[in-house]
């Protein structure tokens, strides 16, 4: 007889208790679940009102630049480890770099009609925070500059790309902060001995967050005006 889902979950977080290597595997996968802003260099609109637009979020455009910029960039990073064409293609990373595209600037609408912001103080100390832009641990503005420029991006450009990845990290703080696990989730952690307790409770309190998350934005996605050209990425 097959294992019940309840044995089938406590199996798996007694493997994760026992094996190092298998819970960090497993909260690499969980961050870049939740992750869904691209804090990629070069990756953002750029000052050219000339670009074809691929996709538009209410008044948020996701330009053709934009799409192939963030898909060069995905694809470098599965590349390493995903071998062959065949496998590659059955990612349909095209069609997953649009959907996270299109999620963000979902996020974006939602920070704007919820009234979340980033002041330019929280702004400023990202920015000032960043080792990218620091000389000997301190921040340096000709440092920065010459790193945006290496990157072909304006000031003006890549605060307003910060500020909506500022925006986006609050939103998903906020959605991720009202998932609790369950009384049986709970129990189950409880019973496994030997175990950092703690460790496994953010695993699953992660894995669910990003799916709070990811359902959010489809809820929120049907009270929004979006279009998407598909045949310019075919």
């Amino acid at each position: 007889m097959g294992e019940g889902p309840g044995e089938v979950r406590y199996s798996m977080l007694k493997t994760m208790s026992t094996n190092k290597l298998f819970t960090l595997v497993i909260l690499s996968a969980v961050t870049v679940m939740i992750i869904i802003t691209f804090v990629f260099w070069g990756i953002g609109p750029r000052d050219n009102p000339t670009d074809t637009v691929l996709a538009e979020v209410e008044k948020e455009k996701i330009t053709l630049d934009e799409f192939w910029r963030a898909y060069d960039n995905e694809y470098k990073r599965v590349r390493e480890t995903v071998a062959g064409d065949e496998e590659m293609q059955k990612l349909n990373l095209k069609d997953r770099v649009l959907e996270q595209l299109v999620d963000r600037k979902v996020l974006i609408a939602a920070s704007e009609k919820a009234g979340i912001t980033v002041t330019d103080k929280e702004l400023q100390e990202s920015i000032m925070g960043t080792r990218y832009f620091q000389k000997n641990g301190v921040f340096d503005k000709a440092v920065y500059e010459k790193a945006l420029r290496l990157n072909r991006l304006t000031p003006r450009v890549y605060e307003s790309m910060l500020k909506n990845d500022l925006v986006i990290n609050k939103m998903t703080r906020l959605i991720g902060e009202t998932t609790e696990l369950s009384p049986d989730e709970i129990k189950m952690i409880d019973s496994l001995g030997g175990v950092d307790r703690g460790q496994l409770v953010e695993i699953l309190r992660s894995g669910k967050s990003g799916a709070s998350v990811k359902a959010y934005i489809e809820g929120f996605k049907g009270q929004l005006k979006i279009n998407i050209n598909r045949d310019l990425i075919s």
